[in-house]
């Protein structure tokens, strides 16, 4: 039944999972009514549902997770030989989420390269000079008191980035030990590795698994050689990407191919 579908989609939503509802509008299928549901996961899977014939279920998953990928949804005419169907495909892909821990220069052109990227992003400090509407107009959270009791009551998800750059780092090692733990799919600190190391030192003598303590990126950021606080931001931005599709955040340039066949004498 469509409610219990509109169930599981809801479930599926909450959990934020990326899926896809897929509505049947219309059909020349005589066996295939209106308002038939499907949905399909981000790998083409259906995992609910069924449309009766094979071959356009086969097609409105592939389309399905095409659109997942984007992060879009849509109306769509699908045809194969003398069928075809009307779908509306309603995808649910939750925002990625940016916790920052500071509010000083580097938090704030963090801040503005997140929002363009789409970040929901959160912002938390105990400094109420720097932690302002005036600064980051359009964070969905500026939460200003105890900075571990704050993280404690966010909201960590495997969606969740989180970068520790409080003021003179005086809170990144509590921080650290806070969200260590955590699902979080990125978790990156931007101080020396001398501080660092000392970090992790308190972190094994606490008896934190070696194998948390190698989930946290230091020091943040792609190398790209910039030296500005914009342009570290870039890096830092960057390398969260890269860890959220599974990339190493190299080259894409054929050039480097290309010299690579070149200097093989490969030919075709």
């Amino acid at each position: 039944m469509n409610s219990d579908l509109l169930q599981i989609f809801a479930d599926k939503q909450k959990s934020g999972e990326e899926v896809a509802l897929v509505t049947v509008i219309s059909s020349n299928l005589m066996q295939l009514a209106p308002g038939t549901m499907i949905i399909v996961d981000q790998f083409e899977q259906v995992i609910a549902g069924e449309i009766s014939d094979s071959t356009m279920q086969e097609m409105a998953a592939k389309e399905a997770q095409r659109y997942i990928s984007k992060g879009l949804s849509r109306k769509l005419m699908l045809t194969s030989s003398d069928k075809y169907m009307e779908i509306f495909i309603n995808v649910s892909c939750p925002a990625d989420k940016l916790i920052l821990v500071g509010s000083g220069n580097m938090v704030q052109d963090l801040y503005e390269l997140a929002m363009v990227v789409g970040f929901n992003i959160s912002i938390i400090d105990n400094r109420p000079e720097t932690l302002t509407r005036e600064r980051f107009p359009l964070a969905n959270e500026l939460l200003l008191g105890d900075i571990v009791e704050l993280l404690h009551s966010s909201t960590i998800d495997s969606n969740t980035s989180i970068i520790l750059v409080s003021h003179n780092h005086e809170y990144d090692g509590p921080a650290l030990l806070e969200v260590v733990n955590s699902p979080a799919r990125y978790i990156g600190i931007l101080g020396n590795k001398r501080k660092v190391t000392a970090y992790f030192s308190k972190l094994n003598e606490m008896g934190v698994a070696e194998e948390l303590m190698n989930r946290v990126y230091v020091p943040v950021g792609l190398d790209l050689g910039g030296q500005r606080t914009s342009e570290i931001a870039l890096a830092i931005m960057a390398e969260i990407l890269a860890v959220k599709y599974g990339k190493s955040g190299g080259f894409m340039s054929v050039r480097s191919i290309t010299k690579e066949m070149d200097r093989h004498d490969v030919y075709y």
